[in-house]
């Protein structure tokens, strides 16, 4: 077998040590080496990971620091056509429909809203008896309806409209 050197010991040396082990010294240091070669994977894996995830925030951040730059000079260029030829600039639809708003506000439409209360001498089941829980009380004033943990009837409050 030719001279062939393993961090600067010959290879039959490493061998002749192994062999010179115990069948538990032999059997640790098999589990050493593969516990070193996967941690040696993960580490390249998470290592290649990083320097992906580098790349592309550093391409995105790329990527927008010039979309920025354009809108910037798109905006000023645009400014300036409509400053030298003397165009109002067009109006965009978002503009358009806040007026429409303005005027619903001036009519003076009512509001309405609707409440749900639930009286807290209502909290016993009238199908078993039992008393509501703190959870089934708080889920009725939440959502407005409830099922007892007992039996499984429903209860609903009544919705009253009131008008401001």
């Amino acid at each position: 077998m030719a001279n062939i050197n393993v961090f600067g010991t010959p290879w039959q040396e490493i061998v002749d040590w192994y062999l010179v082990q115990p069948i538990y010294g032999q059997i640790f240091v098999l589990i050493g080496v593969f516990a070193v070669l996967a941690l040696a994977v993960v580490v390249a894996y998470y290592i290649i990971k990083g320097a992906a995830y580098l790349v592309y925030y550093v391409l995105k951040g790329v990527y927008y620091l010039l979309k920025g730059i354009g809108l910037l000079f798109y905006k000023l260029f645009e400014g300036l056509y409509y400053l030298i030829s003397g165009k109002p600039k067009q109006d965009s639809p978002e503009q358009q429909v806040q007026p429409q708003a303005s005027k619903l506000i001036a009519q003076n439409i009512p509001i309405q809203e609707t409440i749900q209360e639930v009286h807290p001498e209502v909290t016993f089941c009238s199908e078993c008896g039992n008393k509501f829980s703190n959870s089934m009380f708080h889920t009725l004033s939440a959502k407005g309806i409830v099922y007892c943990i007992h039996c499984g009837k429903g209860f609903q409050t009544n919705s009253a409209t009131i008008e401001a």
